[in-house]
């Protein structure tokens, strides 16, 4: 599965949590508690705070090893803020308004954090920003934690919760009674802000230094950055445009001959799906096209193009790990009779494995929302036809009429309401999954399900965080609006497997299921609407029980075993692990690529026969079955 660059990442915004408010909270706290407090907001400048009601900075922010200018605003009673920055490749910025949580993405567009899981994330933010407790009704409850020891040096910790919202852990330098660092969790990421160089500005202590930093649950970055700020300004209250969002319309797409939509040739390869795509005016490139992913190319495909890359960070995405990147500008991408103008793009150093496709052209990249901000796009799959209709082109698209579902953010990636199994989950809509149905085991823990899913076969999977163990079993039924769909395949995940272990969602929803219908997505609408297929492609479970695969270009004729499934056909067959197939029913490997390996060895009819011949000169045959228990 392709991973979540920048999608998932989370700038941490500039002054959350720098402060607590200059009152007693409006929830009750124990004296030793309220002791903190008082200390706290003293050596912050104490009542000074009552007279102000908001505050801007100015400064710099370096990330990913690029540094430019950083506006931010806030307004301390109602918590509302926007923060800007432009660095040497993109801008980006977030807020929050009367309107809600927005975003503004590398792609230079914006759009909304509006799920439950995103508003209560944004109530936090809100709260610590506005101080809460001076708003007028406003609550949240305080816990004192046990003081810590790090580094020598000596923290009391005071849990703060705002109503809805979610709970933020205080670090109070307890020499100096200062914030040291506020640390929150929201969905699979946790994040941390550390504060340094406090000055007096107007009576007022403020850190003069900012270091965000979002990591997963077992510590894997998923990127850093620095403010540094030049100048604050306290105020009675904000500008009149302080807390204007980006322009949300279009001004980069060009349509030939000033069409109202166009098509581009799509198709799967092995299971993954994959659209073609010119880069500065190049021969057509084959791109994963993914709901929640970025503009991303690999590095050999940057090479080839001779595009330069500046900047350096970490992404992480399915699976515990991470993986490096860079930046890059594109000056021109082209799907169909669609051109963007100058796109930044990901240069990620993708292993063989991912690009390679046998006797075909290797895999370019991912393109993601910059796609899907732009567009309203139909996923056609009985024509194998991607359909774009600018949003910004005379009359907005209209509206498609079918079984429409209303998508929510909480970061880069839609998510629906879905039911598996009669419990109801919140779901990523994933184009760029090439498996199976995943659920998190935290929801299916917390809905009584684990344990049946947990007694599937074994199989790895992974992306950009690595590969971990998944189980497969069947699920026994899905929801999705007014749309049953039987018993698909569904992949049980790990706790620890990053956006594929999600502990504030249900699970994530991909190609398998979604191929099974056209499928319309509007991100303007924030619909996507599922439409029934002419020719619905039959759905089948048995499975080889084998994982394999290339490891680079000097063993292009080979795939080497990386799984065999205890019990399987392919271990009752004699397959082993690090055994080496050079050909699949026939077919030369130096032909194939390793999704089409997978697509021969599952999805199946029962009793399927595959025949594979391995680099020792032995020659196996499997009768393919359904493993995942019912």
């Amino acid at each position: 599965m392709p991973n979540r660059p920048p999608s998932l990442r989370i700038r941490l915004l500039l002054l959350a949590g720098l402060f607590l408010p200059a009152a007693l909270p409006a929830a009750p706290v124990h004296d030793s508690t309220a002791t903190l407090l008082r200390q706290l907001r003293q050596a912050h400048g104490g009542e000074r705070w009552n007279g102000i009601g908001a505050l801007l900075a100015d400064g710099r922010e370096t990330s990913d090893g690029l540094t430019g200018a950083m506006h931010a605003a806030v307004d301390l009673r109602s918590g509302h803020f926007a923060v800007r920055a432009r660095n040497p490749v993109y801008p980006r910025a977030d807020g929050l308004d009367a309107q809600g949580r927005w975003h503004q993405d590398m792609s230079g567009l914006i759009h909304p954090y509006d799920s439950a899981e995103a508003k209560a994330m944004a109530i936090t933010e809100s709260w610590v920003q506005r101080f809460g407790a001076l708003t007028a009704g406003d609550a949240a409850s305080y816990r004192a934690l046990p003081d810590i020891t790090e580094n020598g040096h000596g923290f009391a910790r005071v849990e703060a919760t705002p109503r809805g919202g979610r709970t933020a852990t205080l670090w109070i330098d307890k020499a100096t009674h200062r914030l040291d660092r506020v640390v929150w969790p929201g969905s699979f990421l946790i994040m941390t802000q550390r504060y340094a160089d406090y000055r007096s500005v107007e009576g007022l202590q403020l850190p003069f230094r900012i270091e965000n930093s979002a990591a997963t649950a077992i510590g894997t970055s998923d990127g850093e950055s620095t403010d540094v700020i030049d100048r604050y300004q306290p105020l009675a209250a904000l500008p009149g445009d302080a807390l204007k969002r980006p322009d949300p319309a279009v001004h980069d797409v060009s349509m030939r001959g000033d069409a109202k939509r166009t098509t581009a040739s799509m198709h799967f390869q092995g299971n993954t799906l994959l659209v073609e795509a010119s880069i500065n005016g190049s021969d057509p490139l084959p791109f994963i096209l993914d709901t929640g992913g970025h503009a991303i190319l690999t590095d050999d495909a940057a090479k080839r193009l001779g595009l330069a890359s500046q900047g350096k960070g970490v992404s992480t995405g399915s699976g515990p790990g991470s993986m490096s990147m860079a930046y890059t500008r594109v000056a021109r991408l082209t799907m169909g009779g669609a051109d963007i103008r100058d796109q930044t793009f990901l240069v990620m150093p993708y292993g063989y494995t991912f690009a390679e496709r046998g006797d075909k052209p290797p895999i370019a990249g991912i393109l993601g929302l910059e796609i899907f901000e732009r567009f309203a796009v139909t996923f056609d799959y009985d024509r194998r036809q991607l359909v774009l209709q600018p949003f910004d082109r005379g009359a907005p698209p209209a509206a498609v009429k079918g079984n429409t579902l209303p998508l929510r953010f909480t970061f880069d990636m839609p998510t629906v309401d879905a039911s598996v199994d009669g419990k109801r989950g919140v779901f990523g809509i994933d184009t760029g999954n090439s498996g199976y149905l995943l659920l998190f085991p935290q929801w299916a823990g917390r809905e009584g399900l684990l344990a049946h899913y947990a007694k599937g076969y074994p199989q790895p999977t992974g992306g950009v965080g690595g590969a971990f163990l998944s189980h497969i079993a069947h699920v026994r039924s899905i929801q999705l609006g007014d749309a049953a769909i039987g018993s698909p395949l569904a992949q049980l995940t790990r706790a620890d497997a990053g956006a594929t272990g999600n502990p504030t969602e249900a699970g994530n929803i991909g190609q398998d299921v979604l191929s099974r219908f056209n499928v319309h997505v509007d991100y303007r609408r924030q619909s996507m609407t599922l439409l029934p297929r002419s020719r619905p492609a039959p759905r089948r479970f048995a499975t080889a029980g084998l994982s394999a695969a290339k490891v680079d270009a000097q063993h292009r004729d080979r795939f080497k075993v990386r799984w065999v499934v205890p019990g399987g056909p392919a271990a009752e067959a004699g397959l082993r692990k690090d055994d080496e197939i050079v050909a699949v029913d026939g077919k030369p490997v130096l032909a194939l690529g390793s999704e089409d390996l997978r697509q021969a060895s599952n999805a199946r009819d029962e009793g399927t026969v595959l025949a594979l011949k391995l680099a020792d000169g032995r020659s196996l045959r499997m009768v393919m079955r359904d493993l995942a228990p019912h």
